[in-house]
């Protein structure tokens, strides 16, 4: 059995070298994190430069650290995000499964009484469709099954037609292209902005007002028109990857390429603010058949299958 104990700035090199080789491995992959370790130290310390704070870690009899579990917690919301477990079992262990429930459940003991987690109730983990592990996990600590999602990923040539725009080009996907634009400083603009993100997004896992007034890094660009606000869409930049986080239309407006619009415009705007970069993703609910066929109408393809799982817990104040 491992020790288990609060993570320190200078593990951050060994955390992310055990996180990068399990994230290769669908058996052992967890969402939230990407594949490589600079984007893991992106996601780490980019967003969260106390990342320590909410990580705990499992480590061996020589000091070796062999698991990790982070927690990222919006009282906002009124939800966490368990970023993990990790365990890193050696290789041709004789009772492997056993060793990595045991440094999974420890893990979890230990991340819940993170600061952090006072008077959140909702708790929610994500992992690869082939991350059995983790489902049995999930199972015995009362988490739910919950959304099936599938990551879309565009990358090469089909990303650079969409992010450099025919200038000459007059036709009507243009011209629609053209009017997308930043979500800009209007009451009436961000209002509808967040009354259209409270009725497609009930359950997300950012409030209206923290997507309209940038606090969680999102970049929105919105489309609107003589009867108002036809749709928006809301991303971030990432290490090596643009990402669409959101993308909404308002039901009376669709089937006319105002997604595709906002997902174009979105992704222009986050190169030219960030730079390009080698990937752009999208996360899509299994079932959600009219963004799949966006998505993949703009070149996007599946890459891969990921499960969430959720518990609801009594709030205890830690």
């Amino acid at each position: 059995m491992y020790s288990i104990r609060a993570a320190v700035a200078s593990d951050l090199d060994e955390v992310v070298d055990v996180l990068a080789r399990l994230q290769a491995e669908p058996a052992h992959h967890i969402a939230y994190h990407g594949e490589t370790a600079d984007e893991i130290v992106e996601e780490l310390t980019g967003m969260r430069p106390d990342w320590m704070s909410g990580t705990v870690l499992a480590t061996d009899s020589a000091g070796r650290v062999r698991g990790v579990l982070g927690v990222e917690a919006d009282p906002e919301v009124g939800r966490a995000w368990l970023h993990g477990p990790y365990v890193d079992v050696p290789a041709n262990h004789p009772a492997a499964a056993q060793l990595w429930h045991q440094t999974a459940d420890a893990l979890l003991e230990e991340a819940l009484r993170v600061p952090g987690l006072a008077g959140i109730a909702d708790l929610e983990l994500c992992g690869h469709r082939r991350h059995r592990l983790l489902a049995d996990f999930a199972a015995r600590h009362d988490f739910r099954t919950g959304t099936t999602s599938r990551v879309f990923t565009l990358t090469g040539a089909g990303l650079r037609s969409v992010l450099v725009r025919d200038t000459g080009d007059t036709g009507y996907e243009s011209v629609v292209d053209s009017a997308v634009r930043l979500l800009p400083d209007d009451s009436a603009v961000k209002a509808a902005v967040r009354a259209l993100h409270g009725r497609s997004f009930p359950d997300a896992p950012i409030t209206a007002r923290q997507l309209v007034e940038g606090v969680r890094g999102h970049c929105v660009v919105v489309l609107t028109g003589p009867g108002g606000l036809i749709g928006y869409a809301a991303g971030y930049p990432q290490e090596g990857e643009l990402y669409v986080d959101l993308v909404a239309v308002d039901p009376d407006k669709r089937s006319r390429g105002a997604g595709r619009a906002l997902v174009r415009g979105l992704l222009r705007e986050l190169a030219a603010r960030h730079g390009a970069r080698s990937q752009a993703a999208a996360v899509i609910a299994l079932g959600n058949d009219a963004s799949e066929r966006m998505f993949t109408a703009l070149g996007f393809a599946l890459h891969m299958e990921m499960v969430s799982y959720r518990q609801v817990l009594a709030v205890t104040g830690c």
